[in-house]
């Protein structure tokens, strides 16, 4: 069994401190019940927590002394009626080697260990709660300096960390094959749903990263459809499917876009084809030391081109980009940095402004890309029907849009192209491998009616 790099994460986070003494203490989540009710929520962990400690159960927290270096697990005591309800839980020292920590004690004896270590001051979180510090520790207690640096050091994945998160794409990667493989006209969105949430778990993932999309033919112009309750009716429409898997708490986040029928129709096809020439286009311009905000903006004058092609645009491209016309038909950011959490922090470094335009105000991230940054390159185009009537009502924008060609493509709905790329010293590597050419997804798709 690998060692989770709990200290190795303090010490990331206590180096962007910058200090050379005091204790960092965090907390993780607590079991949640229901309202009058003895039933619990589902518990996930508190990614921070998580992230220093590689502790998936509740009621632990743990601590970090800089100045001697010392990794400190505390561990929820389990009495004996609760054994018998949850099992037997490992050792002290189990804890402790399991999770890459130096040493380990309960959570009852937090206050009197860390009174013992006497520090000057002691990082938290503002969100968490210090209760178990007690009176004589909660005067020392900082809770304005540490969750920059904390979420700054999560920004920067080690090997650790991408060897999860490979594992997770090529879990949900599969995932999604298996659902071109055997999705057929007359299902539901939700047995499409079903069947992906089905396949990870049982390969190992946790929970869904998060809420699965399944949106067929128009539901797709939805950005964050979760209805999935449509049945699928037409071979001429196309599914998209938006769902990745988490696995030992790391995220995926895939999307494909792929016909129910054996192939795309015309204007599927020319819609999909500018979408993925889109992402191949921002992916191989992905290399460190150039700004997010410009892969945006390479997305949308790809997608100008193509538009400008079919006729949907019309006008000069620099006109359209000026006006940022393809923010009404790609009203979402490019992508995002994802680790923990599927949106993962740090997108937003302090001082940051958003970018107050169509498209770009959406961005879920504006930094310099470096390496070991993970991000999701995700270009769609939608036929929205209420962003395209602000468009049509706009006169600077409405000039560049061909609303007869509009109406023809409605049917369209949305394509979404999204896979997970590592930035690297020289580029970027892509964690995502399942299919996304055309020709391979109607070779799937055909032999899924055969």
């Amino acid at each position: 069994m690998q060692v989770y790099p709990a200290k190795q994460h303090f010490v990331k986070v206590a180096k962007n401190l910058g200090v050379s003494s005091g204790i960092i203490f965090v907390r993780g989540g607590d079991t949640i019940i229901h309202p009058d009710s003895d039933t619990e929520y589902e518990f996930h962990q508190d990614s921070n927590f998580y992230y220093l400690s590689g502790v998936r159960e509740p009621g632990f927290a743990a601590a970090y002394d800089i100045a001697t270096n010392t990794a400190i697990l505390f561990v929820h005591h389990v009495s004996a009626d609760e054994a018998v309800w949850i099992g037997v839980p490992p050792s002290l020292e189990d804890y402790r080697r399991a999770h890459g920590f130096d040493k380990a004690h309960y959570t009852h004896d937090i206050e009197s260990v860390l009174i013992q270590k006497k520090p000057s001051v002691i990082f938290a979180l503002p969100h968490q709660q210090i209760d178990q510090l007690g009176a004589e520790l909660k005067p020392l207690v900082d809770t304005e300096r540490l969750l920059e640096p904390l979420h700054e050091a999560r920004v920067f994945k080690d090997e650790f960390e991408i060897a999860i998160m490979r594992r997770a794409n090529q879990i949900s990667g599969d995932a999604h094959v298996k659902l071109m493989r055997t999705t057929q006209l007359g299902m539901n969105e939700a047995e499409v749903r079903g069947h992906f949430v089905g396949y990870t778990l049982g390969q190992g993932c946790m929970y869904e990263a998060y809420g699965s999309i399944a949106a067929c033919g128009r539901n797709a112009a939805v950005l964050h459809y979760t209805k999935n309750n449509q049945q699928l009716n037409s071979k001429e429409e196309m599914i998209l499917v938006d769902a990745g898997g988490t696995y030992e708490n790391y995220a995926s986040d895939i999307t494909r876009t792929w016909p129910i029928g054996p192939k795309f129709t015309p204007e599927c096809r020319a819609i999909y084809q500018i979408v993925l020439d889109m992402q191949k286009q921002v992916i191989a311009a992905c290399a460190p030391h150039k700004q997010w905000e410009d892969m945006h903006i390479l997305s949308n004058r790809v997608a100008a081109q193509g538009l400008l092609e079919l006729g949907i645009l019309k006008g000069d491209i620099d006109g359209i980009m000026e006006n940022y016309v393809v923010g009404y038909f790609m009203p979402h950011g490019i992508g995002h940095l994802i680790g923990i959490d599927t949106h993962d922090v740090g997108g937003y470094p302090k001082g940051t402004q958003r970018i107050d335009k169509p498209g770009l105000r959406n961005l879920r991230s504006r930094r310099e890309m470096l390496p070991n940054m993970v991000f999701t390159v995700e270009p769609g185009l939608y036929f929205v029907d209420d962003i395209l009537k602000e468009a049509q009502q706009n006169p600077k924008v409405a000039q560049f849009i061909n609303f007869d060609k509009v109406a023809e493509y409605r049917k369209v709905g949305g394509v979404r192209i999204e896979d997970n790329i590592v930035i690297t010293e020289d580029g970027n590597y892509n964690l995502t491998t399942c299919p996304r050419e055309i020709a391979d997804l109607e070779a799937i798709r055909s032999a899924a009616y055969q």
